[in-house]
């Protein structure tokens, strides 16, 4: 496991750059600098790369009688059990329901449709509330519920959490730590490029390419079949 300060200190002994530290990542010139932007710049990219498991989370909302929309600062994390504060996407097809007054025992899936189709069958005219089974994602990435519900109902779902942004010394990457090396490489090829060294440049990519292989195996979902066409 590595934190933001040591991966700083490690690109800079994998470029050969002489000297010591990075003793902080605030406050550097130079090529300290940079290697300290392209380390936490790498980071975030790479998070923005591929719908990585370790950002796969999952979230609960009390949907009120009357109310069918829901943006996700509405939502509960159910780990860190508080609002959620980064968000990517909803994970569209994992949505569910209870009505509250049930229980947990009364779950039942939403059926997903595109925004417009909802939008025509459950926006349009005068609508009559009642128990929700149909979800979709409007254009502001809210969550809305057809009908609109006509009693509490709490909704379950999963979602992607948005990038970590590495900032203080300590920060540590939250993806699987023995692929925290992967950082380093990636960002060692922007030091190649910038410096012209084909050689480093290429021990760069390499690496990274061998890393990236195995982190994708363990990190992506799997590949299923879709259903036997009609």
């Amino acid at each position: 496991m590595s934190t933001y300060l040591q991966l700083c200190s490690q690109i800079r002994q994998e470029c050969e750059i002489s000297g010591t530290g990075p003793s902080a990542v605030a406050g550097q010139t130079g090529v300290l600098a940079r290697l300290v932007t392209w380390i936490a710049d790498e980071y975030t990219e790479f998070q923005q790369e591929k719908d990585w498991k370790w950002l796969h989370k999952y979230f609960t909302v009390s949907a009120t009688s009357g109310d069918g929309e829901y943006a996700y600062t509405d939502c509960t994390d159910t780990v860190t059990t508080t609002a959620i504060d980064r968000f990517s996407k909803w994970h569209k097809y994992e949505f569910s329901c209870y009505l509250s007054s049930a229980g947990v025992g009364s779950e039942y899936p939403l059926k997903l449709m595109e925004w417009e189709d909802f939008r025509r069958r459950y926006r349009y005219g005068t609508q009559t509330n009642s128990s929700p089974c149909h979800v979709s994602v409007d254009n502001n990435l809210n969550i809305v519920l057809g009908p609109i519900p006509n009693a509490t109902y709490v909704v379950l779902g999963g979602y992607q959490r948005g990038p970590q942004i590495l900032a203080a010394d300590g920060d540590t990457p939250e993806m699987p730590s023995r692929f925290h090396k992967l950082i380093v490489y990636d960002a060692m090829t922007r030091y190649g490029a910038n410096s012209i060294a084909s050689e480093l440049l290429v021990r760069a990519a390499g690496e990274a390419s061998r890393l990236r292989f195995a982190l994708m195996r363990e990190q992506l979902p799997a590949i299923s079949a879709g259903d036997a066409l009609a």
